[in-house]
């Protein structure tokens, strides 16, 4: 999400607005104003607010726009008929009680993706769809360098997922569907609470020389960069930034089609897709990609998809939402 806003937050600049981020502690990468928040918890929420009716008071923006359902009920008090708030993605068996609570605030309500935005009207939550922005990729490490970083055994393809080790991102999966792809390498990258879990999988099915896992990496990108393909075993997604990664990198994709993902990636033509929980399929998946030819037309069209994702578009879309917004017509024309 900071990744996001940061990169908003430089294009609506670059697009000529005066842009201010209010941020909580910890490093955030963008080069316009910050004013510092607390951290918001349970026991700071008196606090949180507080600072960002006075931030708002001092900045006095035409439009104050946040980031996460959570922050409705701040966004109201600190301006109601100026606010929006962006849903980057919600867990569909937990969406009812946040949407609940935005809808009750009255503020305008975006979502990443149809996928969100579909998850969001099942509960009684009307939103608009801005979508997530991709910057250029670096140029890659280069595949042979990652291999030999990374103790790997060359391999018809390398797989790379950045993905935190959580349940939602259902590592186990993948691990077991490299299993099944014998052809493949893999770096998993991120680290995460399942770590154990994840390890332990990789033992029992006898992975240990074709898949590393590590924590998080400076040059995460510039790996992804490198690798044939991306892989993601997701349970659910918001609208995946690591995917628009991928495809701005020329790096094919092959990931479950939950939520999110399936309205980012079309199966067969900007990526392959299977069944969520199924490691059997996904290995298939994997193996089909080993097919140089078939990477590449994937990639050509999922390049285009990256295209559609710009900063500059997503500023431009951003900036007709905002109009709308204040002129009071934030779900005009109808959305389907």
């Amino acid at each position: 999400m900071q990744v996001q806003v940061g990169l908003l937050a430089r294009a609506l600049r670059a697009a000529g607005c005066d842009v201010a981020v209010a941020a909580g502690p910890g490093p955030i990468d963008v080069d316009v104003d910050v004013v510092r928040l607390p951290s918001l918890s349970a026991r700071t929420t008196g606090a949180f607010a507080a600072a960002l009716r006075r931030a708002a008071a001092e900045v006095a923006p035409d439009v104050v726009h946040g980031h996460g359902l959570r922050l409705a009920p701040f966004l109201a008090a600190a301006g109601r008929r100026r606010a929006v708030v962006t849903c980057h993605g919600i867990d569909p068996a937990r969406a009812r009680g946040g949407a609940t609570v935005a809808r009750l605030t009255g503020v305008a309500v975006a979502s990443c993706g149809q996928g969100p935005r579909r998850v969001l009207g099942s509960v009684g939550l009307r939103s608009r769809v801005l979508d997530n922005a991709v910057p250029p990729m670096p140029a890659p490490t280069g595949r042979a360098d990652v291999l030999a970083r990374f103790e790997l055994p060359t391999a018809d393809l390398l797989v790379v997922s950045p993905a935190r080790l959580t349940e939602q991102k259902d590592p186990v999966t993948l691990v077991r569907a490299l299993a099944h792809a014998r052809i493949a390498t893999a770096i998993l990258l991120g680290g995460g609470p399942l770590l154990p879990e994840v390890e332990r999988t990789v033992a029992r099915e006898g992975l240990e020389g074709r898949v590393r896992v590590v924590g998080w990496l400076d040059d995460a990108r510039e790996v992804l960069a490198s690798a044939d393909v991306c892989a993601l075993a997701s349970r659910w997604e918001g609208q995946p930034t690591v995917v628009l990664e991928a495809m701005a990198a020329s790096v094919a994709v092959a990931a479950t089609a939950c939520t999110g993902t399936v309205d980012t990636v079309v199966d067969a033509e900007s990526g392959l897709l299977a069944p969520v929980g199924d490691a059997v399929t996904l290995g298939a998946r994997l193996a089909r990609l080993a097919d140089p030819e078939l990477r590449g037309r994937l990639t050509s069209t999922g390049l285009l998809t990256a295209q559609a994702h710009a900063p500059a578009v997503v500023a431009a879309a951003h900036l007709d939402a905002y109009e709308r917004l204040l002129a009071g017509r934030w779900l005009d024309p109808p959305l389907p």
